[in-house]
């Protein structure tokens, strides 16, 4: 087909192909673009051409003939939710935009390009590309049960939602990957969209201070969420090591105080001598008096 359609078109428009082992991944619930284009020198007339996508069975997901969308004949899972960027067709870009991607939006898709001024009906050069659907699971969180002592057990809990598909769950303990899969229990569920949920309890014997980590692998988006590190100490731990800035913070606020009481009570003793002093003073006027005057006075 490629030959004829050469000789029928001396301004050769023709088709990237892509491997349908180069798949493309969409997010749950977002928008995706579906690549299709055509090396092209000339500026395409949108009456002139005609574009359509199909699923691999067959299924039309979105169909534009000369200059206009005609949507009757679509799939119904798939209305309401493509379209083409028609002020960049004149530039060959025939590529698809499939909004609130889905689960069931996974396989293959194919684009067929079709110029009316070739009259060879059959020559319609295809793109196929695979699509795979992932969703972003939410960041970590980890927490632990109720407070222990040293040498006993402590659980640690990781949780995460909403991503797909099933996630691999690893544990780092003081910064090392932990590697006893006997000492993690991990459940996972799925909710009504197809979103999975997942709650994994590490079990450690703590004898000492301990970080735990909990990561969450999803291996079709080749990322990795990370909680934040949780810092546990054991009861022994905690009394021995006696944060220095509140004590700073107490010694401070008592020297203050100390001082505060010192000066409140040098005022007063600074006061009662001065008033000692003043009530002398009378006195000694009291008893000068006399003299002063005279006997005959």
């Amino acid at each position: 087909m490629a030959c004829i359609w050469m000789k029928l078109c001396p301004l050769l428009l023709s088709l990237v192909h892509v491997s349908g082992d180069d798949c493309l991944t969409a997010i749950f619930g977002e928008t995706v673009q579906i690549p299709c284009s055509l090396n092209t020198t000339e500026s395409l007339k949108a009456e002139d051409i005609s574009v359509e996508w199909t699923t691999s069975e067959g299924h039309i997901v979105h169909s534009f003939v000369k200059g206009e969308d005609k949507l009757e004949h679509q799939d119904l899972r798939f209305r309401g939710r493509t379209q083409l960027f028609t002020s960049e067709l004149s530039r060959g870009n025939l590529s698809l935009s499939l909004s609130n991607v889905l689960f069931a939006d996974e396989g293959e898709f194919k684009c067929s390009y079709y110029d009316s001024r070739i009259r060879d009906d059959n020559s319609k050069p295809q793109s196929k590309h695979c699509l795979l659907v992932a969703g972003r699971y939410s960041v970590p969180y980890v927490t632990r049960s109720s407070s222990a002592s040293k040498n006993s057990e402590v659980n640690f809990t990781c949780k995460a939602a909403g991503g797909y598909p099933e996630p691999k769950v690893h544990w780092s303990v003081n910064k090392e990957l932990f590697q006893e899969s006997s000492r993690v229990n991990t459940r996972k569920s799925k909710d009504s969209k197809g979103l999975y949920s997942v709650t994994s309890v590490l079990t450690l014997t703590v004898t000492g201070n301990v970080s735990v980590t909990c990561i969450i692998e999803n291996e079709r988006l080749e990322k990795n969420e990370t909680s934040v590190e949780f810092q546990y100490l054991t009861q022994s731990a905690k009394e021995a090591g006696i944060p220095l800035v509140p004590v700073v913070v107490v010694l401070s606020a008592a020297t203050v105080l100390i001082t505060l009481v010192l000066i409140i009570i040098l005022m007063k003793m600074m006061k009662k001598k001065k008033s000692m002093t003043q009530n002398a003073s009378r006195e000694d006027d009291d008893i000068q008096a006399p003299l002063r005057q005279g006997p005959d006075n």
